[in-house]
């Protein structure tokens, strides 16, 4: 029995170093007794589905494998390990409680390996011991890119031609460097920035079959041709949002347009601007332009105050509950507010979050 047991815990030993394949050493003195997050990338498109890592908690770390994010209580000498397959970007991450705001790092490459890593302020800015590889090929790659990416403004209406041009470069770059996982994020990151754009498909197959196999290149390519099938030129997909309710084709066929509103009761800039959206309906109702709210949200308490805030404001057209989350899984709706506009074919014209300026030039554009 003594030799079974030694076995057993010989192979359990075995086992745990066979899935740890990294290990960070943090020091953050300006955070001790306060805790610090590693995080994926920030932005739109729920980037955290992308990702395939593990971090193994311990009394001081916490680590949420559905949001790919680990909760660091940090000491005089923090170690964190974990199992990762390839590179992976994240972002050191804090939350003032007081300031009620979060402050994010620079990106930083987690791979197979031993670093160390030195928090210098509380606006964490870090240093690393030594360069990594991975971490060593961005830098190098984001000076490349530097002049595209001073062109473009994350979470805004950016031009297309410049989400273009940048593509363009990384294209020239992907092709002499087919293996690349940081030029693959750097897709990604663009896509959470600044929305879809085709250019990012047209990218995608010039990586490696190492590049094509890896867990995250797959789920993104889906995410890319859901965006496009149901983005700008798509069609808008069948909805049966609850039992009841449903939006499909023939709901658009009686008007020149449709400004379909996706909304919750959780989003401030969707209540602050409802008086526009309803200033926007006066203004249109009467010129073939149909208005339906959609609303995210599924209890009863969260339903009932969306439909108190909905007659507050006047709103006199159908909202509806996404009970069935049809809009995330069918739309890719990532976030909130989300106006898409529909021809009477049910092709989508536009697809903006919370441009409502923007949203009535397309309208105007169509009915002139």
């Amino acid at each position: 029995m003594k030799r079974i047991s030694q076995f057993l815990l010989l192979l359990s030993f075995s086992i745990a170093y066979s899935q740890t394949n990294f290990k960070m050493d943090i020091s953050a003195p300006m955070f001790e007794k306060d805790s610090i997050s590693i995080a994926p990338l920030m932005g739109m498109g729920d980037i955290h589905m992308l990702y395939n890592l593990t971090i193994h908690p311990d009394e001081n770390v916490r680590f949420m494998k559905s949001f790919s994010a680990a909760f660091i209580k940090i000491h005089d000498q923090n170690t964190i390990t974990g199992y990762i397959e390839y590179p992976q970007p994240i972002l050191f991450s804090y939350f003032n409680a007081i300031e009620n705001g979060a402050y994010g790092s620079d990106v930083f490459f987690i791979e197979k390996g031993d670093y160390t890593i030195k928090i210098n302020d509380k606006n964490l800015d870090f240093t690393s011991g030594s360069e990594t590889p991975t971490n060593a090929e961005y830098k190098k790659l984001k000076k490349q890119l530097e002049l595209a990416d001073k062109k473009l403004k994350p979470f805004e209406d950016n031009d297309a031609g410049d989400i273009e041009y940048k593509q363009k470069l990384l294209r020239n770059y992907i092709i002499k460097n087919p293996n690349s996982y940081v030029a693959f994020w750097e897709i990604v990151s663009d896509f959470s920035k600044y929305g879809f754009n085709r250019s990012y498909i047209e990218n995608m197959p010039l990586f490696s079959k190492k590049i094509k196999g890896i867990f995250s290149y797959k789920e993104f390519d889906k995410v890319l041709k859901l965006e496009n099938s149901t983005g700008v030129g798509g069609n808008f997909p069948d909805l049966k949002l609850n039992s009841s309710d449903k939006i499909n084709t023939s709901d658009f066929s009686d008007y020149k347009l449709t400004l379909i509103d996706y909304w919750a009761t959780t989003c401030k800039p969707c209540i602050k601007d409802l008086p526009k959206l309803v200033n926007l309906y006066e203004t249109y109702k009467g010129k073939g332009i149909q208005f339906i709210s959609v609303a995210d949200d599924t209890v009863k308490e969260r339903m009932d105050r969306a439909n108190k805030i909905l007659s507050e404001n006047k709103v006199t057209w159908k909202n509806y509950f996404d009970l069935n989350k049809e809009f995330i899984t069918k739309l890719h709706a990532t976030g909130y507010p989300l106006q898409i506009l529909v021809d009477q074919n049910g092709k989508i014209i536009a697809r903006k979050f919370g441009e409502l300026d923007q949203i009535t030039t397309e309208i105007e554009k169509y009915i002139q």
